[in-house]
C-alpha cells in the first residue's frame, strides 16, 4: 500500500528516513525518485548522502550543520511535493545488457520453466520483451534491483540459498531481477548470466547502474557471451546500447 502521507522518523542520530509505502511497485518508487530530485535541487545544509530504496529515502546529515527538527520540517514539505506528482518520470538512461540464457549460465532455467509452465524460449522472450526500471542498488556494491517483472515470471526464492552465486548471474524471484556484481551467496533463481562489469573502484562512476535507469536485456549465445567477456574489462564495456532518450 501507499501511505496517506509520507512517514518520517529518525534512523540513528545522523540520518532520517522518509517512507512512502510498503510495496515493491513503480507507484511507490516514483515519489522516492521525485524526492531525490527535489532534495538535490534544494542544496540543504548539512546533507551528506541520500540512499533511495524501493519505497523510502534515507538522508544522512551532519547534526552540527542542521538539527533534526529543522531537517525533518524541510524534508516533510519536499516529501509532500513528491507524493503529489502524478506522472512517473521518464528515466534518462536506457541500458541494453547482453545475457546468455543457455546451459551452465542458466542453472535454474528448468525450475523456472516447471514453476511457470513456460518453455525456455517463452521465459527468455518475456525477460527480454520490455525495458525495466532500476529501483535501487544494494546487497553488494553495484547490485541493481530491477523490475517489475511480468507476473508470468514470478518465482519464489530458494528455500536454502546458494553459498556461491557467480559474478554476473542474472536472477529472478519475487517479481524482480537482480544482477550479482561479484560471487556471493544468494537465494534468487538464476535465469542467465551477463559478462558486463557492474562495479569498479577505478572507474569514476563506480557502478554501471543508477536508480531510475531503464534496463533492457538482450539474449546472446554462449559464443557471443565469451567474446564480450574477453573484452569487457571496464564499466560500460559490452553494454550494447546506452541512450538518454
Amino acid at each position: 500500500m501507499i501511505y496517506p502521507k509520507p512517514l518520517l522518523k529518525p534512523s540513528g542520530d545522523r540520518a532520517l528516513r522518509i517512507t512512502f509505502g510498503d510495496e515493491r511497485s513503480l507507484r511507490v518508487n516514483q515519489p522516492v525518485r521525485a524526492l531525490s530530485r527535489l532534495i538535490a535541487s534544494e542544496a540543504l545544509p548539512g546533507l551528506l548522502e541520500m540512499v533511495p530504496t524501493y519505497a523510502s529515502m534515507t538522508v544522512l546529515y551532519d547534526p552540527d550543520a542542521i538539527d533534526y527538527d529543522e531537517l525533518a520540517g524541510r524534508l516533510e514539505d519536499l516529501a509532500r511535493q513528491a507524493s503529489a506528482q502524478e506522472t512517473i518520470e521518464a528515466s534518462p538512461r536506457l541500458l541494453t545488457i547482453p545475457v546468455c540464457y543457455e546451459g551452465d549460465y542458466a542453472p535454474d532455467m528448468d525450475y523456472i520453466c516447471d514453476h511457470t509452465g513456460l518453455d525456455q524460449n517463452q521465459v527468455v522472450g518475456l525477460h527480454t520483451a520490455e525495458a525495466y526500471f532500476v529501483f535501487q542498488l544494494g546487497f553488494t556494491p553495484g547490485c541493481p534491483f530491477i523490475g517489475p517483472l511480468q507476473e508470468q515470471l514470478h518465482v519464489p526464492l530458494m528455500q536454502s540459498p546458494r553459498t556461491r552465486t557467480p559474478k554476473g548471474a542474472v536472477a529472478i524471484s519475487v517479481g524482480q531481477t537482480v544482477i550479482y556484481p561479484r560471487a556471493t551467496p544468494g537465494g534468487m533463481r538464476i535465469v542467465g548470466r551477463t559478462p558486463v562489469q557492474l562495479f569498479q573502484l577505478e572507474h569514476p562512476d563506480l557502478t554501471l547502474f543508477k536508480p531510475g535507469d531503464r534496463v533492457r536485456f538482450r539474449a546472446v549465445s554462449v559464443q557471443q557471451y565469451q567474446a564480450i567477456e574477453a573484452r569487457a574489462s571496464a564499466l560500460y564495456d559490452g553494454v550494447e546500447s546506452l541512450s538518454h532518450g
